[in-house]
């Protein structure tokens, strides 16, 4: 993840614009409500959390990411906004666990919402940690996934491969279908030449 460190300092400016509507879309589906716990897993720069903090809803609110420049970066998006109830911690996706979170916490392991933001294209062995991200849901809790696929491969999939570090062959939403209940997808108004396939959320209750 040294390439994210050093991503992180390119990240907002060269990126956000792009996927600013699609994170609110995201934090639209997660039907937040007061006093709820919510864990952003792979949060980069904390870009989700302005959309949730819009809300002006009381919830407790863990972002998490294996990069340290892309927390660094976060960290000071939150002083920057004196955002509260926010807590950062780093870890690798793939060995998140109740017993870690709560280590690295000192609060909850469990939670009701989950968001994932251009993750799991990224991370390696992601359907071990999306069985992981379920297993951290509460009952009746949430998921919203936003990512990439390429339905057909060109040279714009092969640079956002080689740039982000990412697999855009990953049927991700089809897995979280078979995974959760009341599930809904769709694709999401972002050209594919500029993310190198179809953009698409999705989201899931935990069975």
């Amino acid at each position: 993840m040294k390439w994210y460190d050093f991503f992180s300092n390119i990240y907002d400016s060269s990126l956000e614009k792009l996927y600013f509507e699609s994170r609110k879309r995201a934090v639209e589906l997660l039907e937040l409500e007061d006093g709820q716990t919510l864990i952003d897993i792979a949060c980069g720069t904390g870009a989700n959390f302005r959309h949730i903090k819009k809300l002006n809803i009381d919830l407790d609110i863990y972002g998490t990411d294996f990069s340290e420049g892309m927390l660094k970066k976060a960290e000071i998006t939150i002083e920057k906004n004196n955002w509260n109830n926010i807590t950062l911690f780093q870890a690798d996706a793939r060995e998140l666990n109740p017993t870690l979170i709560k280590e690295q916490t000192n609060q909850h392991s469990s939670f009701d919402r989950i968001i994932c933001v251009l993750g799991l294209s990224v991370i390696p062995d992601w359907e071990q940690v999306l069985d992981k991200m379920l297993s951290l849901l509460k009952k009746n809790g949430r998921i919203v996934v936003i990512d990439v696929f390429a339905e057909e491969r060109n040279f714009n999939t092969w640079l956002v491969e080689k740039f982000a570090r990412a697999d855009l062959n990953r049927e991700i939403w089809q897995t979280l279908e078979r995974k959760t209940s009341s599930f809904y997808h769709e694709y999401l108004p972002v050209k594919e030449n500029k993310v190198g396939g179809k953009l698409f959320v999705a989201t899931g209750m935990k069975k």
